[in-house]
């Protein structure tokens, strides 16, 4: 009877706006990779989930994790974005992401053009084409944004790791806002810093308060605080990581992502906002 009664008390403080979802921190979830899931309040999103190459280096999303994202099994359930930073095989697969749009048609997929041109191939492509969102940019270009379902996404083009070979490739910074909550994850953008500050204004705009950044940007003891000041991010992990995590970054004692099902608060402070 008490649980009856604490049960309908709960319920009666919910409808009456004493406790709201904005009690529950959001929060990252890591997949394997670069693939991450982001909570907020009754809204997800996630970065680069679905792949099926690891290139014997890199962290494979688990059987496990991958059937219940698949199958929108709790915590993938109402998913309402994807977002994948670029066509290489251990950020995206294209029949199996396909697969999953058609299957959940509220899903929208946020992509660059090299990457919906893969989705176009698809047998199915005419069936999950209303979800796709193209992010067409060139090396250089002003960042573009769109708002999907309350969602505000900011994309900017970095060349790809290795710069300045393999400036073909569509490499897409995503900065997304979901509830007042910012989180900025990198793909595989190149390190040198010469490909940000032309974007200085972009970063000192908005607060970011979670940023996930490939692990070869850890450099040394102060490349961390580095990289916050410039992308003015709030916490940073890194995530692109060997299997093996490099001894260096165990060492500088940062936080980074190596096991799939691992999770970070994603912290907002009254005196971060913007």
């Amino acid at each position: 009877m008490n649980k009856i009664l604490s049960l309908i008390t709960i319920i009666m403080m919910l409808f009456s706006g004493m406790i709201t979802a904005k009690n529950i921190p959001a929060s990252a979830q890591y997949l394997g990779n670069e693939g991450v899931l982001i909570v907020n309040n009754n809204k997800k999103i996630l970065f680069d989930p679905i792949f099926k190459q690891n290139y014997n280096r890199f962290t494979l999303v688990p059987k496990q994790i991958k059937e219940k994202l698949i199958n929108s099994a709790a915590p993938f359930s109402t998913i309402n974005a994807i977002f994948i930073t670029h066509d290489h095989a251990d950020h995206f697969h294209a029949a199996e992401v396909s697969d999953y749009l058609q299957k959940h048609k509220e899903v929208q997929l946020i992509v660059p053009t090299q990457v919906m041109k893969k989705l176009a191939l698809q047998p199915n492509y005419q069936q999950f084409k209303p979800q796709l969102h193209e992010v067409s940019l060139n090396i250089g270009d002003k960042p573009t944004s769109l708002n999907i379902n309350n969602i505000h996404a900011e994309a900017v083009r970095i060349p790809h790791i290795g710069w300045p070979k393999r400036t073909e490739i569509e490499n897409i910074i995503y900065r997304v806002t979901i509830d007042g909550v910012t989180v900025l994850h990198f793909g595989d953008a190149d390190i040198n810093p010469q490909h940000y500050i032309p974007y200085a204004k972009f970063w000192a705009d908005k607060i970011t308060h979670h940023a996930f950044i490939p692990g070869v940007f850890a450099v040394d003891e102060h490349s961390t605080t580095s990289a916050k000041i410039q992308l003015n991010a709030r916490n940073i992990t890194y995530v692109h990581n060997p299997m093996q995590v490099p001894d260096k970054i165990k060492a500088l004692a940062v936080d980074y992502f190596a096991k799939p099902g691992e999770k970070r608060t994603i912290k907002v402070t009254t005196n971060n906002a913007k």
